[in-house]
């Protein structure tokens, strides 16, 4: 019995999902959202001409592993205002295909004003990372760009969803611990990269060239962790000057004890404030607050 309509339809895309993959097939793959979030048009360039990376860390692919099985856990907990969960997007004009982790709608029964449809991006961190994002208070700017990412590609992809902005859930992988922030849907902020892509791809899908002027600045800490860095002529440029500086501590290292130490010493005055059990002394007070 042949098949019509929308079962037709659905039964082509299950022999094509059972089929070998067609991204696997093109020379040209796709621009994962957090891919480009990240910055580097070169990095995404290479990433559709399928340049071989450096093999991942087993460490690293734990953590990434349990990263993805915490993803699944924490939808779970707002499930009831959640319509779709990894709802996937793909622009043919961008070359831009990702999922975004769920889609949630909250119903003026919740909230009249804040009713309305939310992409929601869920990130899992260390606790020095997690504090220092909460003392800030507010997101890493490549998770927003990436938040804001998932709002476009979906907006431009299903058309009659009217997605009114993100939600970035942090979670404290050590403690559980979690915060959320609010993203508001600003296009701008994504036209500088978008305009970059698409003036790169007419190159890289004829001739196969590389952007080598749209990349991250050379002393941007990304270069020392770039998958691509054993290729990449830029990033072994930015680690010859970087070596070159022979800075004692990596910046990135530095921040993050930098950062544990500010909240180990937070940490300790809440405790020695709970702990307390007589008033402070003038001293003590003018010794805290630097009082002359």
């Amino acid at each position: 019995m042949k098949m019509t309509g929308p079962a037709a339809i659905m039964s082509k895309v299950i022999e094509e999902t059972l089929s070998p993959k067609e991204d696997e097939e093109e020379k040209i793959g796709y621009i994962r959202p957090s891919s480009l979030a990240k910055g580097c048009v070169l990095y995404v360039a290479m990433e559709l001409l399928k340049m071989p990376k450096e093999e991942i860390d087993t460490r690293v692919k734990r953590i990434l592993e349990a990263g993805t099985s915490g993803h699944l856990r924490i939808a779970r907990y707002f499930s009831k205002i959640t319509v779709a969960k990894e709802l996937p997007f793909i622009d043919e004009e961008y070359r831009i295909k990702g999922q975004c982790d769920a889609l949630i709608y909250i119903s003026p029964d919740l909230d009249v004003e804040q009713s309305g449809f939310y992409v929601v991006e869920i990130k899992t961190t260390s606790s020095a990372e997690f504090d220092r994002i909460k003392e800030a208070g507010q997101p890493k700017e490549e998770h927003v760009l990436q938040c804001l990412i998932y709002i476009w590609g979906l907006t431009r992809y299903y058309k009659s969803i009217p997605i009114r902005g993100g939600i970035i859930y942090y979670e404290n992988r050590d403690t559980l611990d979690y915060h959320l922030f609010n993203v508001e849907y600003d296009e701008s902020r994504l036209l500088p990269l978008l305009t970059q892509v698409k003036a790169m791809l007419p190159d890289l899908i004829i001739e196969g060239k590389l952007p080598m002027d749209a990349h991250l600045p050379l002393d941007h800490w990304g270069h020392e962790y770039c998958p691509y860095l054993s290729i990449c002529e830029v990033g072994q440029e930015a680690m010859k000057l970087k070596k070159e500086k022979k800075p004692e501590i990596p910046d990135r290292v530095l921040a993050e004890i930098i950062g544990m130490r500010i909240v180990k010493k937070q940490r300790a005055k809440e405790e020695k404030a709970k702990s307390r059990k007589t008033p402070r002394t003038l001293e003590e007070l003018s010794s805290e607050f630097n009082w002359e």
